[in-house]
């Protein structure tokens, strides 16, 4: 009997060790990912004389730089969808969707030397009075 359970034990705590030696960093950080409730919206729209190569510029630097900042959970960063829902808008040049885990990585990120860096070398090519800015925090609980 006590063989039996012995062998119970260590079947158990090798189930245990197992499972937490598969675990990865990557696997935990698109768990981190995942929940980040706190949403930072950008839609920009370039103005008519902007180089070429702005908006490829905008979108490489947002996922080079903003991503770095350490309050970010999640980065994504594009040129409208080419084939958007009917009634999506596809009335801008780039949009900008930053996730955080709360209001205060917001923050964070908004006063960061790497987010500043990225408005100062972007601002002069966005239409300013079109710029859209939406912040949310998730409902899912």
């Amino acid at each position: 009997m006590l063989r039996t359970l012995l062998a119970a034990v260590l079947a158990v705590a090798v189930l245990i060790l197992g499972r937490h030696a598969t675990d990865s960093p990557r696997a935990n950080a698109e768990e981190a990912k995942a929940k980040a409730p706190f949403v930072h919206t950008v839609i920009f729209t370039l103005k008519k004389d902007a180089p070429e190569g702005a908006a490829d510029s905008m979108i490489k630097d947002a996922h080079e730089m903003l991503a770095k900042i350490p309050t970010v959970r999640g980065v994504r960063c594009g040129r409208p969808a080419e084939k958007p829902k009917a009634d999506a808008k596809a009335t801008y040049d780039v949009g900008l969707l930053v996730l955080f885990d709360d209001a205060a990585g917001l923050k964070t990120y908004d006063e960061h030397e790497l987010h500043r860096e990225y408005v100062k070398k972007h601002l002069k090519n966005i239409e300013f009075d079109k710029l859209r800015v939406y912040d949310f925090a998730d409902a899912k609980k």
